[in-house]
């Protein structure tokens, strides 16, 4: 028997099997439970319904062999399973009913640091905050992608995409990937890398052709081709003391920034001085964290709720204070800090940059403030700068009437750059939900454009009242590599209760990709699932065949669950609808 989906129905005995793989308490059909799994972030917008597909079953596995019993049974069974790790939004689950979830939140273990090597081998469940923990007890530091702290490490590098704010010092998620251990599709394992000749996972496959590539390409399989159970990813030096001691409650922390680090907001005139002064930077190879946070966000993380953010943000000073980029320089020894800070300002002297927050109080920075503050309030006009001005003496008063020091909005920008605990507070608290477009790996000079014609196609939406106002601006994303690439991707925020915003939400997303396409400006970084492929695959030789061949040969049962990855038949009759001039439904 067989759901109305096609699923096959998960028999009892079937079930019993699953619950002695695991053991009893480690297996549900509850479901209340069940549920918990389908209700997902942006499933309005993917799905256009609050719920994913609700799950036959939620088993948790707590080992390799554990995983690879459950893949076995569902080959047998002809069940699809889908494993999700953290599970941040939708990914994790599928459309349909019925399918086997892995839930491997009991793989949770840090196996080894490497101090000599500098790598960390971790199972799913570790987070970026917790590796990042040990990681700096051994003077040591791990990537965090942007989504936040709380997300897993293991995903990131294997199974979706990993940029964060760190990725001009750090590299990101996806190219830190070292080895791997896989629970193939048909349930055999398969350990890539240097573990399988010297037990240690210093490095990768190679040299040439790599399996990484393979199975993780530019966004990651989205859990499409098996289970990844633990992997290798590379750590970098950290110049900073071994705890960062943390004063107050989540997510009102402050902490005293360490000797020899800073962290500053420099504001520049437009697009063109900040994208000069993002290569330059990268270029001198002299920025612990380098990114772009669009002003609403930024705002959003300095206040304690979001009547405080509106009284704020009503007044229009801020909305024209966008053109900024956000820089934590780390250093060994005051001579290094000197030499980093001096280069910095030179280059914010060339672009003509000003620090609007600085960690570093001298003379220089209290005329940059003064400067750029001038410059904003010339940028918004006066009747703007005169309708911001008491709500902005309110916010200052209140802000020191709770001792909050002046370099208080320095210490929150240092904790969101290197901590990464300010992610989802700055963005999810507006309305609930967000969606994110364009974003391609690319160079930083087309992230600019990508953010230029972001915000010219988001506006049109915020008319439409199916997203927030937040200026229309709010792309976000950094440099890589030091800066050999980057990315700017454009969030728009929308009410998911609202029924206007979830079922124009996908509307704005068409029209990004559209424009990526038409203006050249690389792939969204949301070009996942069939109807995507089928957007973007004939302008780019048809790589969708190449991306089926990969699935059809590792999964040539289509069990593991791959919604978010690639189905051949599916794209291929977006496509021909495309080419016949038919409009698609871009949800999946």
């Amino acid at each position: 028997m067989t759901t109305t989906t096609g699923t096959p129905i998960l028999r009892d005995e079937v079930y019993a099997e699953l619950a002695g793989i695991v053991g009893e308490e480690n297996a549900t059909r509850e479901p209340a439970i069940l549920d918990t799994y389908a209700f997902q972030y942006i499933a309005e917008i993917v799905v256009g319904d609050s719920y994913m597909g609700r799950p036959g079953v939620v088993v948790l596995p707590g080992s390799a062999e554990e995983v690879q019993a459950i893949v076995r049974l569902c080959n047998r069974e002809g069940l699809k399973y889908k494993a999700v790790s953290t599970g941040w939004g939708a990914y994790g689950a599928a459309p349909e009913d019925g399918l086997v979830q892995l839930d491997l939140r009991r793989m949770n273990r840090i196996v080894e640091i490497d101090t000599r090597n500098m790598y960390a081998v971790v199972e799913p469940y570790v987070v970026g905050t917790t590796l990042q923990a040990e990681a700096m007890k051994v003077g040591l530091n791990t990537h965090i992608v942007g989504a936040g702290a709380n997300t897993s490490v293991l995903a990131s590098a294997t199974s979706v995409m990993g940029q964060g704010t760190t990725g001009v010092s750090t590299g990101f998620s996806n190219r830190n990937l070292l080895g791997f251990e896989w629970v193939m599709p048909d349930g055999e394992l398969l350990r890539v890398g240097s573990f399988e000749d010297s037990g240690e996972w210093f490095t990768g496959d190679g040299p040439g052709p790599s399996l990484r590539g393979l199975i993780r390409g530019f966004a990651g399989a989205f859990g499409g081709l098996g289970v990844f159970t633990k992997c290798a990813v590379k750590l970098y030096p950290w110049y900073g003391p071994a705890r960062l001691e943390l004063r107050g409650v989540s997510p009102d922390y402050d902490l005293d920034i360490p000797e020899n680090h800073a962290a500053y907001i420099i504001d520049f005139p437009g697009w063109e001085e900040m994208k000069d002064f993002g290569n330059m930077v990268g270029e001198a190879e002299i920025a612990f964290s380098m990114c772009h946070n669009a002003p609403a966000p930024a705002i959003a993380s300095m206040t304690d709720s979001n009547l405080s953010f509106y009284e704020l943000w009503k007044g229009g000073l801020f909305a024209n204070m966008k053109h900024t980029l956000e820089v934590v320089i780390t250093a060994r020894d005051a001579e290094e800090f000197a030499y980093q800070e001096g280069v910095l300002r030179d280059i914010e002297k060339r672009c003509r940059g000003r620090e609007i927050v600085s960690s570093h109080y001298d003379l220089h920075y209290f005329a940059d403030l003064v400067l750029g503050l001038a410059r904003g309030m010339r940028k918004a006009g006066l009747r703007t700068t005169a309708r911001s001005a008491l709500p902005i003496l309110r916010f200052v008063l209140e802000a020191l009437r709770k001792g909050r020091t002046p370099d208080a909005f320095a210490k929150t920008l240092y904790l969101a750059l290197v901590k990464q605990n300010l992610q989802a507070r700055g963005i999810f608290r507006f309305g609930g939900s967000f969606w994110t477009s364009m974003g391609a790996l690319t160079s930083w000079d087309c992230c600019i454009e990508n953010a230029k014609e972001g915000e010219r196609i988001k506006r049109s939406w915020i008319e439409k009242g199916v997203l927030m106002d937040d200026g229309a601006e709010n792309a976000w994303g950094g440099l890589y590599e030091s800066g050999c690439y980057g990315h700017l991707e454009e969030l728009a925020v929308y009410d998911q209760s609202d029924p206007v915003c979830k079922e124009g939400g996908i509307g704005f997303v068409v029209d990004t990709v559209k424009a990526t396409i038409e203006k050249h400006l690389a792939f969204s970084l949301n070009a996942v699932g069939d109807p995507m492929h089928a957007a973007y695959s004939p302008h780019v030789f048809y790589y969708h065949r190449h991306l089926a061949g990969i699935k059809e040969e590792f999964d040539p049962g289509a069990l593991s669950d791959a919604t978010f990855y690639i189905d051949r038949e599916g794209t291929e009759e977006f496509i021909r609808a495309l080419e016949a001039g038919e409009e698609i439904d871009m949800r999946l």
